[in-house]
């Protein structure tokens, strides 16, 4: 009699948990489709100088070398965020201008992303949690994953993310960065 009470308490807690967990869920997945409360921007990737001493990189970067950006979101609500990463293709659209003018997908890339938009499946799920006013990098933009290899020029990057699959777009602020042509070795 003892063990069935002790079985039934257990349980009606669990049960008591699991409710409180699909509310804090159901509440999350609410500010996470309209996320208002999240702030995205693109910074430069930092390298590593010495002990403790890092270096962005914002440039000029050379014509047809790898060029990345963090993804970076500061929660300015008062509560903590679980926010996912699923895809790189369903959940960004960065936007590169060369000399105002829009620089191209690469091809293909078009489809790929209209396909997404129709299926968007889980590749995979990374859950990041976002402190109250802290910020946190989310992901990197590897624009070569986007875009052909960038010619010499002015160029100006912005991205829209989402939180969640078919939710709201939430545009970051656009940071400008130099291309500069290759450099010849001499012979």
């Amino acid at each position: 009699m003892r063990i069935a009470l002790i079985i039934i308490t257990i349980l009606f807690c669990s049960a008591m948990v699991a409710g409180q967990e699909n509310k804090s869920s159901q509440a999350e997945r609410v500010v996470l489709d309209t996320p208002e409360v999240i702030a995205v921007k693109l910074a430069p990737v930092t390298r590593r100088v010495s002990a403790g001493v890092y270096q962005p990189l914002t440039g000029p970067f050379e014509a047809e070398t790898k060029i990345k950006f963090a993804v970076v979101a500061t929660n300015t609500s008062l509560i903590p965020l679980r926010v996912r990463s699923w895809d790189l293709y369903d959940q960004n659209r960065p936007r590169l201008l060369r000399g105002n003018q829009e620089v191209s997908y690469r091809d293909g890339l078009t489809e790929l992303l209209k396909k997404k938009e129709s299926e968007g499946d889980i590749i995979s799920l990374n859950t990041i949690t976002l402190e109250p006013n802290h910020e946190k990098t989310l992901e990197y933009l590897d624009l070569s994953n986007w875009y052909e290899p960038l010619q010499p020029g002015h160029y100006q990057l912005s991205t829209q993310r989402r939180f969640v699959q078919g939710g709201k777009w939430v545009e970051s602020a656009s940071i400008t960065f130099e291309v500069k042509a290759k450099e010849t070795q001499p012979q």
